[in-house]
């Protein structure tokens, strides 16, 4: 399933609009197609979704995440730290007004935010924080690849910064006991995100 199939498929049943459904997917389309996007673009989005279908009947609230997914990165600035809470708030705001969700609301603002803190108060955000973190346990080629596009994405922040920042970064999940929240994860992926992390690190 496409993304576009999947974005209708999940208002299948619901009382919206064609024309509106129509109008906030081409809004996400287009926030997610901005020319300076190199990694967290539609790919990331499929990428993702693409983990919740292997894990899907792990998940709780599965409409919940597929939502959560689709919104987690809508607003994106480089030059900005709260990505996370605004995407949560536009999310929220859609979800509510436009598409008059009353419950489950909190639960996909809240699996939105777990992804800057990259830490699990249920289950679903751990199985969220896993899926976007997923990139980080591939192979070496993968994983370069994914490194590249990130630098590609901060073209505009000179490499003396860049390199500040994103040592800062990988420091970070290197001193956390665990990068991973679910234990499927930190089997298949741990041991490779540390080595694919501690590399990059050394190249910088």
């Amino acid at each position: 399933m496409d993304l576009k199939d999947r974005y209708y498929s999940l208002l299948f049943n619901s009382n919206v609009p064609d024309d509106l459904i129509t109008k906030l997917w081409n809004e996400l389309k287009l926030a997610y197609t901005e020319a300076f996007r190199k990694y967290h673009n539609l790919d990331h989005l499929s990428e993702l979704f693409s983990y919740y279908e292997i894990y899907k009947n792990e998940i709780e609230h599965q409409e919940e995440l597929q939502w959560a997914i689709f919104y987690h990165d809508i607003v994106y600035n480089i030059w900005k730290k709260d990505n996370e809470l605004k995407s949560a708030e536009k999310a929220e705001q859609i979800l509510r007004r436009s598409l008059h969700y009353s419950t489950g609301v909190g639960r996909i603002y809240n699996l939105i935010l777990s992804t800057k803190t990259h830490e699990a108060k249920t289950n679903d955000e751990a199985y969220m924080i896993d899926f976007d973190l997923a990139i980080l346990g591939q192979s070496a080629e993968v994983y370069n690849k994914y490194a590249n596009k990130i630098r590609k994405e901060y073209s505009m922040v000179p490499m003396p910064l860049y390199r500040k920042g994103r040592k800062r970064v990988l420091k970070q999940f290197l001193e956390k006991q665990q990068i991973y929240q679910t234990e499927m994860f930190i089997s298949k992926y741990e041991e490779q995100a540390k080595v694919n992390l501690n590399q990059e690190l050394n190249t910088l």
